[in-house]
């Protein structure tokens, strides 16, 4: 026993730092590239993974449980030192994303880099692949054991990569995970004095570079995507959300939008310049103003398009959406605001506002008229019994990937026709809902996607033309504006009323601006156009991308490309269109080339194994069903994640919940499998099986009901719902694959490797083809698939039951027992 523990413990910390190193990876992978690049972590992980599966059929030898222990514990000193190895040199290799897309064509040179990252950074999951197909392989029998360690491992991972990256930062939980691999390399070798000693050695090496860049950073990101070397930074906060850094003062006027009429106004009245910029993984930014308490000093920021609102409300209770550095509380509080609430999903942009930054600021968050709140947005209206007379959000985005790494940021659930909903019912009797967004004259898709998500969420809430409600104002001469062009469109709770619609008229020519539409006005360019029109969905149809309405089930409004534009040359030289389209060309590249290397990884060792007769072939139904595990179990992950971030009111709460559920309960179930008898399988199966689809296809059925339900619920109350809900489905989930494997592994125990590979490489294809399925077809649909898939993994299992009825049970062999092999 004493050995059964020593694989378990190291099992479970080899899945413990693996699962936390992709996290890690996915947040760093964010600020040194593009949000969709962050995809790519879990796509290595399982890549690695799988690879070494299948590798490792090839050499049956070694899967015996002596020469399994021995290379276990070599490859977990390996993984142990690889991980800060290829870190450093990753660090150092020129790959630009910048430079990935110029003119609508792509590097080869930087299309070379990415490829030379994707390869030395799958090594660590190479190795913590091998780590655990290699245990399986040597003791198949206690399958259900091996993967509930792994399994829970991988589930306190989660909670662990959390707390390291807001402790420690990025650099360094990256250090500290290597240090926990080192330590799992010594369960390993535990007994072995040679190895123990090595196992000694990678400990202290690990320890050493962690303790010495906590006290004097060597190893530090110095480029980032935006293409060069950093500026000076005099902050830096990392957390699950992004990594937050704020740079020096600068002195010049910074506006989204500044009124053309008033930039010389503005400049001759002078003001207070100051601000230091605050970056959201590199990219985002937010102006921290200097602000000295006076709000006399700061009314040049009405002058802005984003403004616009409190230029026609008086004395305004206000709600801002994202408030990032405070630009727009300044703009609201100068307005005449008697007070404005802030919600801010990210605490490490208000912790650096009220905390190193708070005199800068004016300590502009503990003024008693703001309230500064950490919150989901969503979810703080959603809850909220107060009505307000503006409700502003502008520009929120910030082109991150969630700690998933699954196009995160894709989804919003900011801007979808439910959000819209609740924000209507959330205004006062004249309050006006003010969102700001880019705007291309030559293709306003993103303004127009705004408008039909925000038509249609005032179309539920009751109005009988929404058309009545709304205004869009736009900036067409934006020489002194930080962007290529801005509109913020105004959707009122009542109808606008000429005198009002009067009043944007004179202010749009004072400040020279343009009014797109507002009722009783002639319709300017294709916007104004549209909304006049009362066909609106023969429009969407008819549009060339995708500006239907965002919903809840489908929240990617920022994902504006159909499949059928893929190939359009004229969308990938514009800013957002050509993001979106590099996001869907990974995307699609992903599912490419693991549907490619899926048939390979099945077709190259049954070649193989045909020219070596040593090699054992299991059968094409054992292959199919544990590959389909793999599609299975992560097309249920990705949804469940993304329909839980506007339940529990923040995205690292959803992450944390989802992964850490589906997983420890999934372990659980594992574990309570490996207590079944072998001639206890078949009957087993045939209860968890139809009760895992049917919990699927009610989760997928009901689920929506049940969270809108208890929305209003505190956080500790919806967290025990959501638990509650995953908790059974996890259980069940746990089950199929490690009973698979026992019965696999009585039968041919040299094939486990390749099995675990299979099942690997269909888990990135799922992650990838449940994100595309999310995007075109919604959660909901995305879930009734899943379902359909593990049904077709139940029909296989049951046929391979039926075709083994006739052999004898084969006796185990090779000393395939946990606690029989003695330590060498």
């Amino acid at each position: 026993m004493k050995t059964t523990r020593q694989l378990l413990v190291g099992v479970f910390l080899i899945s413990m730092g693996a699962l936390a190193l992709e996290v890690v990876l996915t947040r760093i992978f964010s600020v040194t590239m593009w949000y969709h690049f962050a995809f790519l972590a879990i796509s290595m992980a399982l890549m690695g993974s799988a690879t070494a599966g299948v590798l490792l059929y090839f050499f049956p030898r070694l899967t015996r449980p002596e020469a399994a222990r021995k290379w276990i514990g070599r490859a977990s000193i390996a993984l142990s030192v690889a991980v800060p190895a290829v870190f450093l040199i990753y660090l150092r290799i020129p790959f630009r994303p910048v430079l990935m897309n110029r003119d609508g064509a792509f590097s080869p040179e930087q299309i070379g880099w990415l490829a030379l990252i994707y390869i030395l950074l799958s090594i660590p999951f190479f190795l913590s692949g091998s780590v655990l197909a290699l245990t399986l392989a040597g003791w198949p029998d206690e399958a259900g054991k091996i993967y509930a360690a792994d399994l829970t491992g991988a589930a306190l991972g989660c909670l662990f990569s959390v707390a390291a990256l807001s402790r420690l930062g990025g650099v360094n939980a990256l250090l500290l995970l290597s240090l926990v691999l080192a330590l799992a390399a010594t369960a390993f070798i535990y007994g072995r004095r040679g190895w123990a000693i090595t196992a000694g050695l990678a400990v202290l090496i690990t320890g050493g570079l962690l303790i010495s860049n906590l006290n004097s950073p060597w190893v530090r990101i110095v480029v980032n995507k935006a293409g060069g070397e950093e500026p000076t930074v005099v902050y830096e906060k990392w957390n699950i959300h992004s990594r937050v850094t704020v740079y020096e003062t600068q002195v010049f006027p910074f506006f989204w939008g500044i009124s053309p009429q008033k930039w010389e106004e503005t400049i001759a009245a002078g003001g207070n310049w100051d601000h230091s910029l605050l970056l959201i993984d590199a990219v985002a930014g937010t102006p921290i103003q200097r602000f000295n308490g006076d709000l006399s000093t700061v009314q040049f920021l009405r002058n802005d398009l984003t403004s616009i609102a409190y230029l026609i409300a008086e004395d305004p209770e206000t709600l801002i959406i994202g408030p990032g550095g405070g630009r727009d509380v300044l703009a609201a509080l100068a307005s005449g605001a008697p007070h404005v609430t802030a919600i801010e999903v990210n605490p490490a942009v208000i912790n650096a506002v009220k905390g190193p930054f708070a005199d800068y600021a004016g300590h502009l968050y503990d003024r008693p008229d703001v309230s500064a709140v950490v919150a989901d947005a969503r979810g703080f209206i959603e809850r909220s019994t107060d009505s307000f007379d503006i409700i502003q959000a502008s520009l929120i985005d910030t082109w991150a990937a969630g700690g998933s790494g699954a196009f995160a940021l894709s989804e919003n659930s900011l801007y979808t026709k439910e959000a819209f909903t609740s924000y209507f019912n959330h205004l006062s009797e004249n309050g006006i809902l003010s969102v700001s967004r880019w705007y291309l004259p030559s293709r306003p898709a993103e303004t127009l996607r705004l408008v039909t998500t925000g038509l249609a969420g005032w179309t539920d809430a009751g109005v009988a033309d929404a058309r009545d409600h709304v205004a869009v104002i736009a900036l067409l001469d934006p020489t002194r504006a930080q962007t290529e062009g801005l509109s913020t469109t105004l959707f009122k709770r009542t109808p606008f009323t000429p005198e009002e619609v009067s009043r944007l008229q004179e202010l749009a020519e004072s400040y020279g601006y343009r009014v797109l539409y507002a009722p009783g006005l002639e319709p300017f360019e294709e916007v104004g156009e549209f909304i006049a029109n009362p066909d609106h969905d023969t429009l969407i149809a008819n549009y060339p991308l995708d500006i239907s309405p965002a919903t809840d089930d489908r929240p990617f409004f920022f994902n504006l490309i159909l499949l059928g534009d893929l190939l359009d040359p004229t969308l990938s030289g514009s800013g957002v269109y050509r993001t979106s389209m590099e996001a869907i060309y990974i995307l699609f590249a992903v599912i490419g080339v693991t549907a490619t290397l899926s048939m390979l990884f099945i077709l190259l060792p049954l070649w193989l194994g045909s020219r070596r007769r040593q090699l054992a072939r299991p059968s094409t139904p054992t292959l199919a069903y544990f590959g389909i595990l793999g599609l299975a179990f992560m097309m249920v992950e990705i949804p469940m994640i993304q329909k839980l971030t506007v339940y529990l009111g923040q995205p690292v709460y959803s992450l944390a919940v989802v992964l850490f559920s589906l997983l420890l309960f999934s372990g659980i179930g594992s574990w309570w499998s490996g207590r079944w008898s072998p001639d206890a399988i078949g009957n087993n199966l045939r209860r968890t099986f139809p009760a895992l689809i049917a919990f699927l296809l009610i989760n997928a059925v009901v689920n929506s009901l049940i969270l809108k339900a208890t929305l209003h619920f505190g956080l500790g109350a919806r967290l025990f719902v959501a638990v509650l809900l995953l908790s059974v489905l996890g259980f069940l989930m746990g089950i199929p694959f490690p009973v698979g494997i026992r019965w696999a592994g009585r039968r041919q125990p040299s094939v486990v490797p390749w099995l675990w590979g299979i099942n690997g490489v269909t888990s990135v294809l799922g992650s990838a083809l449940a994100t595309a399925l999310a995007i075109h077809i919604g959660f909901r649909l995305t879930l009734i698939v899943a379902t359909l898939v593990y049904a077709s993994a139940a029909a296989l299992f049951f046929y391979m039951l039926r075709s083994s009825s006739s052999e004898a049970e084969p006796a185990l062999t090779d000393g395939h027992d946990l606690a029989s092999p003695e330590p060498a």
